[in-house]
């Protein structure tokens, strides 16, 4: 109460006595009064600091910023001697952490970078502060405290303590710890929902700075994607300019090979065929002979040369990808092979229904060469059957397939059957020039999928391929 106020009260009263108990009634009134006004300017100040705290969140500020920031006001405002967040290691259990932003009373020694390891804490004290627990601790001595616990605040030079757990979401992040290192301190309730309230809003900051990580995370991976993209796409250009000088060069070979060795072939053949023809009573039966192998030579190097002219168009030929009724080619093919050896006892399996999407062309030549393997191998038994299908496989792809019941094979040689002029069998006993089964593994992979095959010696033999691209497993 001020003088001029007492000076007025005592002009009221006829003594002194009647004033004392005058001045002692109004300051038991206005003491309250005072003590309510306090507390509401406490207030206003804590809303304050919240509408501020509230504020700095909206800002593009990273974490540090923002606990600095409000550990310098709630200090202030809370008149404690050190504010700190505490940070608990990731993956250590919430047993080991460190402060890593504080403001300290320039009186007492900084808590921050210090390591602490409370063993405890982890096992029996984090899942409650998961859950919201707030300890407010008067005097660390006096408040049953575990040795080990008031050895670790000892260190910091606590003697009175609140602390608020810090929440990312559903996961304790750490603690916000108000010290008290001066002397004991009775935390008032309006000060514990003030903390409570703060540690909220910088659970908001640290899920903030988790999704700006990630977010970060993603645009590095992006950027990175797209530098190695790039990248990939610069290497791409380089080999495909490489392809094209290469399917240059092959063209110039195939024609080489087309005009060049055709025609000195064609000449031996046909001089051989003229001295036959025309000189038979100048020459021998031995004679004759080498000619005639000589002409045979001949015609089988001219068929190797279709056959690597065939292989080489096959890689360079351009695909056009549309629906093909593979049941419909190999219905037609298997037609056309009993047409040509009408007498042979063959018995032909073709499943209905099975379109596949690929170049009709080079599908055709896929199936033409299976079956024609499969017509051959079987020409050594009186009775023999022809299948061709498709099965699906576990991971869903379709594999295509071409049966018979013919010779068959060793299976130690599988290895050999689709490089090209690989042969497991003599050319007396079957003829060829081991080029089909190497054209069809070539176009199975110009399509997206793979061939193998199976078989037994005299049980004979199936040949799979699929068309697209099968997902493996990592």
């Amino acid at each position: 109460m001020n003088p001029e106020t007492l000076a007025k009260l005592r002009s009221f009263c006829i003594d002194e006595v009647a004033f004392e108990q005058l001045k002692q009634t109004l300051q038991a009134e206005i003491q309250p009064l005072e003590q309510e006004i306090k507390q509401a300017h406490l207030l206003v100040d804590q809303h304050k600091a919240l509408f501020r705290a509230i504020a700095r969140l909206r800002e593009p500020l990273e974490v540090e910023p923002i606990f600095r920031a409000t550990a310098i006001e709630v200090r202030q405002l809370l008149k404690s001697d050190r504010v700190g967040m505490f940070r608990f290691y990731p993956d250590s259990g919430c047993n080991d952490g460190e402060f890593v932003s504080e403001d300290v009373d320039s009186a007492f020694s900084s808590a921050k970078e210090k390591k602490v390891s409370d063993f405890c804490f982890g096992d029996q004290f984090a899942i409650h502060y998961q859950k919201g627990r707030v300890q407010a601790v008067a005097d660390i001595y006096n408040a049953g405290l575990s040795d080990c616990h008031i050895k670790i605040l000892s260190q910091f030079q606590v003697r009175a303590n609140l602390i608020v757990p810090l929440l990312q979401g559903e996961k304790l992040w750490g603690l916000l710890c108000i010290h008290q290192c001066s002397a004991p301190r009775s935390w008032q309730q309006i000060e514990i929902e003030f903390v409570s309230q703060i540690a909220n809003h910088l659970g908001v900051a640290l899920k903030h700075a988790e999704l700006l990580r990630s977010l970060r995370l993603e645009i590095d991976e992006r950027q990175q994607a797209e530098q190695r993209s790039q990248t990939l796409n610069k290497g791409l250009q380089q080999a495909i300019q490489e392809l094209k000088a290469v399917n240059k060069e092959l063209e110039a070979f195939s024609y080489s090979v087309s005009h060049d060795l055709r025609a000195p072939l064609r000449s031996i053949d046909g001089f051989s065929q003229a001295l036959l023809e025309d000189c038979t009573e100048q020459l021998d039966s031995v004679g004759q002979d080498y000619l005639r192998r000589i002409r045979l030579a001949t015609q089988r190097m001219g068929h190797l040369i279709d056959d690597m002219l065939t292989l080489s168009r096959v890689t360079r030929s351009d695909m056009h990808v549309e629906s093909v009724d593979l049941s419909r080619l190999a219905r037609s093919f298997c037609t056309d092979l009993q047409q040509t050896e009408p007498e042979r006892q063959v018995e032909f399996v073709i499943q209905s229904g099975l379109v596949a999407q690929g170049d009709p062309n080079l599908l055709q030549v896929v199936l033409e060469n299976l079956l024609n393997n499969a017509w051959k191998f079987t020409s050594k038994h009186p009775q023999a059957k022809i299948e061709f299908g498709a099965i699906a496989q576990p991971n869903g792809t379709l594999a295509y397939f071409v049966r018979d019941d013919g010779t068959g094979f060793d299976m130690a040689y599988a290895d050999k059957l689709f490089s090209p002029f690989q042969r497991l069998h003599a050319s007396h006993e079957f003829p060829g020039n081991g080029v089909g089964l190497a054209t069809v593994q070539r176009i199975v992979y110009r399509s997206g999928g793979r061939v193998w095959a199976e078989g037994a010696l005299e049980e004979g033999a199936t040949f799979y391929f699929t068309l697209e691209a099968e997902e493996v497993e990592v």
